[in-house]
């Protein structure tokens, strides 16, 4: 939230004479002192009331928004109209080729300022009348017109924009591998001005169309790949103003391929709400992009991560850091962050870091801040001493959920079935592996250990069904139907998991005192054992073992964790994310298993899995058949805990995973009737994809409206 702050230049401009009327009161008669303070007064911000009072408005957003917050500080940030740089260097400084642009004098009308937006304004002096279907040609075509170098015939062949990236030792990414939509803003306000230069700053590709009536120009906004869809709003029209404005447009378009009526219409209306943001690229220095960085760090409890040493200060090639400021962008491989709102400074730096060095936030996937300190430097500091070396933190995914829900006053509690699948996963390692036993051979073999399983063509005396849990011999393991499993890599399975724990291995015996007969792992037998239930003492005799055998057989029990995971149908949210990781935007991502939301103490949501990718955090809910509930009343109440979870934590979007092939009808019905109810009601609406076939074959779709 930033606080405009006009400079005295700017006021007297809107209020001439005020400068000369200080100077009166303060009874400077001498012209050339007078002309020194006239200087230095335009410099600075002007000190109004209504100053202080945009300042203390954005202050309680700020605080409300949990923006810049750490504990009981504010960074506060704000905006001003003086060209002197205050923080970050203009890209025209660093600039490596001359730079030019539209002349200051000229941008007079809309369609000159649609062009200028492009490429930028200058304070060159032109003599020359430019019409207006020039200004618009320009302004449709973007970079791409001829305009900017008829306006300076003079200037070298190597100049560039001023807008221009390219221009300097920047260079712009997409960090994102689907391309990137163009946008089209119409209407003629200033807030359309600003939504669209909004979006050029965070997407790149976007054009503003401020007059209403189409023309020659418009060639440029329809002639690209038929791949392309052209995504259209407005900040001052309604909806249907903006689709009739861009249907007028598209039905006298000056060339087309085939009739009007058989070519589809290459373009969507949406609210300038619902334009994906997900996708940002960004302006970095060309030599200081994806250097690599060695810095130590503890791994805490909930995963996150804790910098050892502080980040060592350095300056990029061509940069001075007496002149320049810039941002310095950390990504942890194997380890995204979401640039969420509520990650501040506190989540984002370590336990010791001092937080008025520099100003620190999740961004771009990773940790940004500031290359200059901004608390005491003193004069003549050395570069070590005037440049920022913080000490970072990347918070793990339940520190991210945490964070996020407090802000809005939610608990987040790992669920009863969250806590079985974390013991299976300390138990296995790692949450990979947990997935790919879910989607191994041996997970139906896991299942031969629940209660309410039949022997199915166990040998004899290979398969007992105790009072405690099923238990399996090697023979029962063995005779398991899985042809592509051979006995080899079965022995050397289980093998594993008996030295991970997931299974242990032990004896099927009895008591001489009471008829009890239970199994004992081989951690507990010796020559003689003590009874679980009556507690006598027995030895290790012929007598004592089942079956009946000259020598005792070894047999294999289930993990209670493991057993109680399998028996829930855990598998299914193990699937649905293993799956998501495999795909291009959620490589590498954090994955916590499930959890519950409570709303004043109050259980309120249970959620499958939360999943955090370098640009969004989402949230999933998993099942076995293709419903959220028996009845419509049900599955809309389901569908509406689910998504308003999903605003409560910040997430972007939900994730619903069946292992069927598709989700019942009634079940996306449920699901546009809350996503309509919620649009209506002018509440946040989560993006929904459906992820179908778990399993068989998973098919990821986003939910139409």
């Amino acid at each position: 939230m930033l606080a405009y702050i006009p400079s005295w230049t700017t006021y007297d401009a809107l209020n001439p004479g005020t400068v000369d009327r200080l100077l009166a009161e303060r009874k400077i008669s001498d012209s050339a002192a007078g002309e020194q303070f006239r200087q230095m007064l335009r410099r600075e911000p002007w000190n109004g009331s209504a100053v202080h009072e945009a300042e203390v408005a954005a202050d309680q957003l700020r605080s409300q928004l949990a923006i810049n917050r750490r504990e009981d500080l504010i960074q506060c940030s704000h905006l001003f109209d003086d060209d002197n740089a205050r923080e970050l260097t203009p890209l025209a400084e660093v600039a490596t080729t001359p730079l030019v642009g539209v002349p200051r004098s000229l941008v007079t009308t809309a369609e000159a300022l649609a062009y200028a937006m492009h490429v930028g304004i200058d304070e060159s002096a032109i003599d020359r009348q430019i019409t207006v279907k020039e200004w618009r040609d320009a302004a449709t075509r973007g970079a791409e017109a001829p305009l900017l170098s008829q306006l300076h015939p003079g200037a070298p062949d190597n100049f560039r924009a001023l807008r221009s990236h390219e221009a300097g030792l920047c260079v712009p990414i997409t960090r994102a591998f689907r391309p990137r939509r163009r946008i089209l803003i119409l209407g003629d306000q200033p807030e359309d001005f600003a939504l669209a230069e909004a979006l050029r700053q965070i997407l790149g590709s976007v054009t503003w169309l401020p007059w209403a009536e189409p023309g020659l120009s418009d060639m440029w906004l329809f002639s690209r790949r038929e791949s392309d869809r052209l995504l259209v709003t407005s900040a001052s029209l309604s909806m249907e103003e903006t689709r009739q404005r861009i249907e007028s447009r598209w039905d006298k378009r000056p060339i087309r391929q085939i009739e009007a009526e058989q070519e589809e219409r290459r373009f969507d209306v949406v609210a300038p709400t619902d334009i994906d943001l997900d996708h940002p690229f960004m302006v970095v220095l060309k030599d200081a992009w994806e250097q690599p960085r060695s810095l130590p760090v503890t791994v805490e409890p909930d995963g996150s991560l804790q910098a050892s040493l502080s980040l060592a200060a350095e300056v990029p090639r061509g940069l001075d850091p007496d002149r320049h400021r810039w941002q310095l962008t950390l990504t942890a491989a194997n380890h995204p962050l979401p640039p969420l709102a509520a990650l501040g400074p506190s989540t984002v730096t370590a336990d010791d870091q001092n937080p008025w060095e520099t100003f620190v936030r999740a961004a771009d996937g990773g940790i940004t801040y500031w290359s200059h300190r901004f608390d005491f430097v003193p004069s003549g500091a050395s570069l070590a001493g005037s440049l920022a070396s913080p000490k970072l933190a990347w918070p793990g995914i339940k520190r991210i959920l945490q964070v996020s829900a407090s802000a809005e006053g939610i608990q987040v509690l790992p669920s009863p079935a969250g806590k079985r699948a974390s013991i299976t996963e300390r138990l296995l390692g790692s949450r990979a592996a947990l997935e790919a036993l879910a989607a191994s051979p041996g997970w139906p073999l896991l299942r031969r250990f629940l209660p309410d399983t039949a022997p199915n063509g166990c040998p004899d005396g290979g398969w007992w069904k105790l009072k405690s849990a099923v238990v399996l011999a090697w023979e029962a393991i063995a005779a398991h139907g899985a042809p592509a499993w051979d006995l080899t890599a079965r022995r050397e399975q289980i093998d594993q998991w008996t030295s991970q724990g997931v299974l242990r291995r032990g004896l099927i015996l009895g008591c001489g005192h009471c008829p009890i007969l239970e199994f004992y792992p081989l951690a507990e037998i010796s020559q003689s054992y003590r009874c679980r239930r009556c507690g006598g003492d027995n030895q290790l005799t012929k007598d004592r073992w089942k079956p009946v055998t000259h020598e005792p057989r070894w047999f294999y029990d289930l993990h209670p964790a493991v057993l109680e995971l399998v028996m829930n149908d855990g598998d299914v949210p193990l699937l649905a994310t293993q799956y998501l990781r495999g795909q291009y935007w959620a490589r590498h991502a954090l994955v916590c298993e499930e959890f519950e939301l409570l709303k004043d103490g109050d259980r309120f949501v249970e959620m499958d899995f939360a999943l955090a990718t370098t640009e969004e955090l989402w949230l999933g809910e998993a099942k076995s058949n293709d419903s959220l509930g028996d009845n419509p009343k049900a599955r809309r109440r389901e569908a509406s805990k689910l998504m308003e979870g999903c605003t409560l934590v910040g997430a972007a979007g939900l994730i619903l995973a069946t292992a069927k092939a598709q989700w019942s009808a009634t079940t996306v019905e449920a699901l546009k009737s809350e996503i309509a109810g919620r649009q209506g009601a002018g509440k946040t609406v989560p993006k929904v994809s459906l992820l179908t076939g778990l399993g068989a074959s998973p098919q990821l779709a986003r939910l139409s409206v």
